[in-house]
């Protein structure tokens, strides 16, 4: 009997919470034995992946956009009707009505089963509009898979009843080897972490938030990792709001355990999120959480008061107060800390894998 073949497309394998989670089921789908694939748009490799590695060759030259695009699809074309694929999992937005036209008539009609998650609750970046149109083809694919609950709600308001709900993937192993990896901060710190190619990650109100606060007086100081064009905005908000010798960029780290690990806690102040990594990721390391109640996430990660504290979305001041309370509420601190690993338990490769799993294979009942 032939292995069950599975093509994952992704943007890359570096970098973003999407990118990341790809990576993730590459790896428990190789070790459930499937044949799996992955194709990549760019060329990072940040993130442990297992399978065949197809890099597209697509460009973000804004000059060969066009016929980058046009080569890397055509790439991926030809690679995806000669594999006589059983299942294609896509990581990708798909925002652009035309290129999911072409995906789904050119592309995932040369795969038996199609997959496709959706990371976010922002529903138009997954299925375009006109909804009329893409509402009919989605209805026909084998699966939407929702990372959040209530995501997962959004798409059956909309009529959609393939939808699964796969939460993200911890890899306690890997979390587990390179967490206690030596770095070169020696004061105690809180943490932040994220892309800054916009201000969707609101660090800025992280940076104001620690500012006002109790931690700056204590001698706590704030991280963030990360990288994009906004840094050099938040940079100057540092020095505006005169906390610039506490807060330190580190710019984009392969290995953020070993800093969330040391942290004594993580702060989140996205606008949206889907279920988000760093917040599953910091809980493993043993490292409490503050985090805006935003959609989605955030709720069903953080039991408040419990593992960490949920703040109103958007409030700085809340979120000045709870940062301040996580610190100097040692109490509360210390029954967080307690339960953050465990809290995260249900998320561990084994449940997510074996949900893969069921999923896969409900596709022959």
């Amino acid at each position: 009997m032939s292995k069950v073949s599975i093509a994952i497309i992704t943007p890359s394998l570096g970098s973003g919470g999407a990118e990341r989670v790809s990576s993730l089921v590459s790896i428990f789908l190789s070790d459930l034995s499937y044949d799996v694939t992955i194709f990549a748009a760019y060329p990072n490799k940040d993130f442990p992946f297992k399978g065949d590695y197809v890099y597209l060759g697509h460009s973000k030259n804004k000059t060969a956009v066009l016929s980058s695009l046009t080569s890397s699809f055509y790439k991926l074309y030809r690679c995806i009707k000669k594999g006589n694929f059983d299942f294609v999992i896509d990581f990708r937005s798909r925002r652009i009505f035309w290129i999911e036209l072409i995906f789904h008539l050119c592309i995932f009609r040369w795969v038996k089963h199609s997959i496709l998650t959706v990371h976010l609750p922002l529903i138009d970046k997954y299925i375009p509009k006109p909804w009329f149109i893409f509402s009919a083809i989605y209805k026909q694919v084998f699966s939407l898979v929702s990372v959040s609950d209530e995501i997962s709600v959004k798409l059956k308001e909309l009529g959609y009843a393939n939808g699964t709900v796969i939460k993200n993937a911890i890899d306690f192993d890997h979390i587990d080897t390179h967490k206690q990896e030596t770095i070169t901060m020696d004061k105690p710190f809180v943490i932040a972490a994220g892309r800054m190619d916009d201000h969707v990650k609101r660090f800025n109100h992280i940076i104001e938030a620690y500012a006002t606060s109790s931690l700056p007086v204590s001698g706590i100081h704030l991280l963030i990792l990360g990288e994009g064009v906004v840094k050099t905005q938040l940079t100057a908000l540092t020095q505006e709001l005169k906390c610039a010798e506490f807060v330190h960029f580190k710019g984009f780290q392969q290995n953020p355990f070993k800093y969330f690990t040391k942290a004594k806690f993580f702060i989140l102040a996205s606008e949206f999120e889907g279920f988000p990594m760093v917040l599953i990721e910091s809980l493993a390391c043993g490292t409490p959480v503050v985090s805006y109640d935003c959609p989605t996430g955030p709720s069903e990660i953080i039991q408040n008061e419990n593992n960490g504290l949920l703040v109103e979305n958007g409030n700085i001041h809340e979120l000045t107060s709870a940062i301040t309370r996580m610190h100097e509420d040692i109490v509360l601190y210390k029954t967080c800390k307690a339960n953050t690993v465990k809290s995260v338990k249900y998320l561990s490769f084994d449940n997510i894998k074996n949900q893969w799993k069921k999923l896969i294979e409900s596709a022959n009942s």
